[in-house]
């Protein structure tokens, strides 16, 4: 035996003796070998091969050979696990597949984020988006401090580094989990799957993802009871908030379906008492939205022959609260706001139609300043007029000019968007929606188109004005008694406007809502400030007299004295001892046409 075979190396020729001397001599016995095979598969393995051998006493052959006998098993092994998998699969379990165009995949993934499969080995790290109501009521250490002063008198709050500071969001990454809910076992399968598209300039390839949920079991319950926690789940603590949606982008919008619209914001609803409105026409709208939204209302409709919708226009100066007034409402009757620009460059009245088809069943759909869309008829005299002057037909038709006009035409094309008559065939057509409210913005009511506002199309309108001086007293007190609790509508008080007017609004929803409580942040920050506490009710009553007493009526909004307030909205002495400065200024400013105060605010 060759120098160097002892050991573990006299072993292994016990073991393997032709294998060794094969190797040891360069042969084969039978005209096949591992060694033959690799030395044809890598180059110079057989030099290596037999410097191990001779230094070493070992064979790394038959570690090739093993590992390579290992591979092959736990291949055939998985194939024969996939086989038996999707046997069972197909004969004992359910699956429920969703896609990322539909709102339930937002949910699933929110949901599945916070439960158990939170602890998996694979999982996908996200920012959230939080509101500073969010940030506010989560907070849980006090923002530092700057100080500009050498004294250290002058302090402001500092948010620096915030987002190192914001806690990241873990859901399931691509490929597949398991996990238990409620006693039962489930699997999510979650993929990217490529999709051809054709966007009128060739086919594209987009992207979209799809989860697969199953379970054991012929029937689908579980899952669905899955998912029906997911939504709840989602909306859990969304009884007092209001959803903001807005057209998804053009590339999402051609697949319809609730993916046709996203959530752009979510505020805590609005109370009815901070809208500057006279309260009789307040519980007006309220009640005929209640009589609208009621069940049977449909059916009523229905035996009679006449659409079920609903529109309203409100119409004003700006700052006069008719976006507030739509809060308000939305949040009395927990519905979901759907706000559509009808200037949107990309939107096509096709398009629209597709976004009224998809709205949910009770929603208020907003279009806000409508006089600005440009929705005119088009008049025969103005279009020949403006074909007497042509550049076209004046320069001559060289290619240059009618190039150039030719690109000032498209441009002109794309700025009108929407046209009136595809606005009306959406609102009142014969494919459009039903059950929802539209509620129309303006601030210029005699510019709108007579068959755009005629009945049946807008069936209420209400106008709104400047303040007035009981409306600037609540204004005031609204402003400098944020902590003092306000009185709740009694339904069933004999002096409740509402009495026996059936006004289901959400549970928990009052007209009139307390204020919301002050956080501990909220107050820590006013320390810092140099913030005093409220004044008390009686001397915030006669402070809102002396204020309003310097305001004459119908001539500021409510916008503009809350602005004013907001400059001084720890400071109600001030703000009366400031006012008639204020109100001189912008009476000079109004009188001029003016658009800057110079008055010091």
């Amino acid at each position: 035996m060759a120098k160097g075979r002892t050991g573990f190396g006299s072993i292994i020729e016990n073991a393997f003796p032709e294998t060794l001397g094969d190797a040891l001599n360069g042969t084969s016995t039978g005209g096949f070998s591992p060694t033959t095979l690799l030395e044809s598969l890598i180059p110079g393995y057989g030099a290596i091969q037999k410097f191990v051998l001779f230094n070493f006493g070992f064979d790394v052959t038959i570690l090739v050979t093993l590992g390579a006998i290992a591979w092959i098993a736990s291949r055939l092994g998985r194939c024969i696990w996939d086989v038996i998998w999707s046997a069972v699969s197909d004969a004992w379990m359910s699956e429920i597949s969703v896609t990322s165009r539909d709102e339930i995949h937002m949910h699933l993934i929110h949901f599945l984020g916070h439960q158990s499969i939170s602890t998996s080995r694979r999982l996908m790290a996200e920012t959230p988006t939080k509101s500073a109501w969010q940030l506010d009521s989560e907070a849980t250490e006090i923002p530092q401090s700057t100080m500009v002063s050498a004294a250290g008198t002058a302090r402001y709050l500092n948010f620096s580094n915030q987002d190192a500071k914001s806690v990241p969001r873990f859901t399931p990454a691509i490929g597949s989990h398991n996990f238990w809910h409620k006693g039962v076992f489930f699997r999510l399968r979650r993929k990217e799957v490529s999709m051809f598209e054709d966007g009128g300039f060739g086919a594209t390839i987009k992207d979209q993802e799809k989860l697969t949920l199953s379970c054991f079991g012929r029937s689908t319950k579980p899952i669905k009871q899955l998912i029906e926690d997911a939504k709840a789940h989602y909306h859990q603590g969304h009884r007092q908030k209001t959803i903001i949606k807005r057209p998804a982008p053009k590339d999402m919008r051609r697949y319809g379906g609730r993916g046709s619209w996203i959530k752009i914001a979510e505020r805590p609803c609005r109370p009815m008492n901070t809208v500057v409105l006279d309260t009789e026409r307040k519980f007006q709208v309220l009640d005929d939205i209640n009589g609208y939204l009621n069940p049977e209302t449909a059916r009523w409709y229905a035996n009679r022959g006449i659409p079920y919708r609903r529109g309203y226009l409100f119409h004003g100066p700006p700052g006069t609260g008719k976006t507030s007034l739509t809060f308000a409402i939305a949040g009395v009757f927990g519905l979901d706001i759907h706000v559509v620009s009808l200037l949107e460059p990309t939107l096509t009245e096709e398009e629209l139609g597709m976004l009224f088809t998809n709205l949910p069943a009770r929603c208020i759909v907003l279009l806000e300043d409508i006089d600005t869309a440009g929705l005119m008829r088009n008049d025969p005299a103005a279009d020949e007029e403006a074909s007497k002057s042509n550049p076209v037909e004046d320069k001559g038709l060289d290619v240059r000019t009618l190039t150039r006009a030719l690109k000032k035409a498209n441009e002109d094309d794309r700025k009108q968007g929407i046209s009136l008559s595809g606005l009306l065939n959406v609102i009142d057509g014969v494919a459009s929606h039903e059950g929802r409210v539209l509620v129309m913005t303006t601030n210029h009511p005699e510019k709108l188109d007579k068959a755009l506002i005629r009945d049946g199309r807008i069936d209420y309108q209400i106008e709104f004005g400047n303040t007035t001086e009981l409306q600037v007293q609540e204004l005031f007190k609204r402003m400098y008694a944020a902590d003092v609790p306000q009185p709740n509508i009694d339904f069933n008080t004999p002096a409740s406007p509402l009495k026996n007017k059936n006004i289901n609004v959400a549970e928990g929803t009052d007209l009139e809502q307390s204020s919301p409580p002050t956080s501990t942040m909220a107050k820590v920050c006013d320390e810092k400030a140099g913030n005093v506490e409220a004044n008390s009710p009686e001397e915030l009553i006669e402070l809102a007299k002396a204020f309003a007493a310097y305001i004459p009526d119908d001539l500021l909004s409510p916008a503009e004295v809350q602005g004013f307030l907001l400059k001084k909205k720890r400071e109600p002495r001030k703000a009366v001892a400031e006012v008639e400065e204020w109100v001189e200024g912008m009476k000079e400013l109004k009188s001029s046409g003016g658009k800057v105060a110079k008055v010091r605010q």
